[in-house]
């Protein structure tokens, strides 16, 4: 039975949508998938698949965000975790409310979690250097895989068809997803030391990575071998440690954060033959994360405050906020991830809470005590569903709203 969608809600969110932007097909396109969402056609997963589709298409451009809002109210698989799954007395115990999956893949703590784009697959990386793979459309998340790896970051394609990962070696790893178990694609080496960052440009056409030495290194991934197409390497910086890096939405940025220096937050402009580095206003960076749907970026220091800036021919502040607290060695926050449609930022820190933010005014809309640290976050692409890694090894799935409501 499929779940009922308050047609008085979203019908006027779409038909009055006025789109001034992009190819007419595109937008024509959009409209009719919108429609089809309106009349609840989600027979066979087929309107799903098809706005996906659409929207891997259009990331980078205007008609991404209303069609990661169409998303937003179309079942998929994560809709199918039952909390009735979880052991009542761990129920009982965590006593967290939207909670619909809890397992421990990992035996030390969760360093980086990541939900494929199709919401089928959930990779968790941990220090005890196992990437675990679950399988997800079903009531509980179900064991894949296990790969050896290393405490770094994971990241799926924007097609699903590929997993990057750190190693116990110094290689970047992508593990091929398209068969019966993941097959080891490529192993790319060059790094000195373990790579710690990873991150595919939107469209997929580029990975970075980077270490501790700091070496960045940025792959293209046009062709069957991955060829270099970038190298940062023994540089004479004030920063030391590649720690994390995202792209921006449209790909043309490259953003980083670094475990130690005073001013450690690097832009480069991937746009063009060349890396090209911006020179942001001096800031403190460990963590960083870009809007998926907007010039926007987040990222934060050895301090319990948020920073939103904003990508353009300027690096331009636009807030920052109070966002945990701590007592013990820094950073104090832990975690970054923006919503899909960029409008929610959640971020976790040593008061072992997990807070979800308004991205323009800094207002906390949500919060969750928990147990331990939480170290990784990671939406699904419906933005109803968040992944909480923790310091314990333990996965949380919270479910922030239905098909057939707005998540607020």
């Amino acid at each position: 039975m499929r779940p009922p969608i308050v047609l008085a809600v979203i019908a006027p969110l779409f038909l009055n949508l006025n789109l001034h932007v992009g190819d007419d097909n595109a937008k024509a396109r959009l409209k009719e998938l919108q429609i089809r969402v309106v009349k609840q056609d989600f027979a066979g997963d087929k309107l799903r698949l098809e706005l996906l589709a659409f929207c891997r298409a259009h990331v980078g451009s205007p008609l991404y965000a209303p069609a990661v809002e169409a998303l937003r109210y179309v079942p998929g698989p994560l809709d199918k975790l039952d909390a009735n799954a979880i052991d009542e007395e761990d129920r009982k115990f965590l006593s967290i409310r939207e909670l619909v999956a809890y397992v421990r893949p990992n035996g030390r703590a969760i360093a980086s979690v990541a939900i494929s784009y199709d919401g089928s697959l959930l990779a968790t990386s941990g220090w005890d250097n196992v990437v675990h793979l679950h399988k997800l459309g079903d009531k509980e998340p179900i064991s894949w895989a296990k790969l050896e790896g290393s405490p770094s970051g994971i990241a799926f394609s924007l097609d699903g068809k590929l997993l990057a990962t750190g190693c116990a070696e110094t290689n970047v790893v992508l593990w091929n997803l398209t068969g019966d178990k993941p097959k080891l694609e490529q192993k790319m080496g060059g790094h000195k030391q373990r790579p710690f960052a990873v991150a595919f440009a939107p469209k997929g056409q580029m990975l970075a990575s980077g270490c501790y030495d700091p070496v960045l290194r940025i792959w293209k991934l046009d062709d069957l071998t991955p060829e270099v197409w970038a190298i940062l390497a023994n540089e004479k910086t004030t920063s030391l440690g590649l720690s994390s890096l995202a792209f921006s939405h449209d790909g043309k940025y490259l953003v980083a954060g670094n475990h130690i220096g005073k001013e450690t937050l690097r832009i480069w402009d991937a746009a063009g033959n060349i890396l090209d580095e911006k020179t942001p206003p001096p800031a403190k960076a460990r963590l960083v994360a870009c809007s998926p749907a907007e010039p926007i970026f987040a990222f934060a220091g050895d301090d319990g405050d948020i920073h939103v800036w904003k990508f353009g021919a300027r690096i331009e502040k636009l807030r920052t906020f109070a966002a945990h607290t701590g007592k013990n060695l820094p950073p104090i926050v832990k975690a970054l991830a923006f919503s899909p449609d960029g409008k929610i930022l959640a971020s976790s820190g040593q008061d072992k809470r997990v807070r979800l933010w308004n991205t323009a005014t800094g207002e906390n809309l949500r919060e969750w005590q928990f147990n331990q640290e939480a170290r990784a976050l990671a939406f699904s692409s419906d933005g109803r569903h968040l992944a909480v890694g923790n310091s314990d090894g333990t996965l949380y799935i919270l479910r922030l709203g239905s098909p057939r409501i707005k998540a607020e």
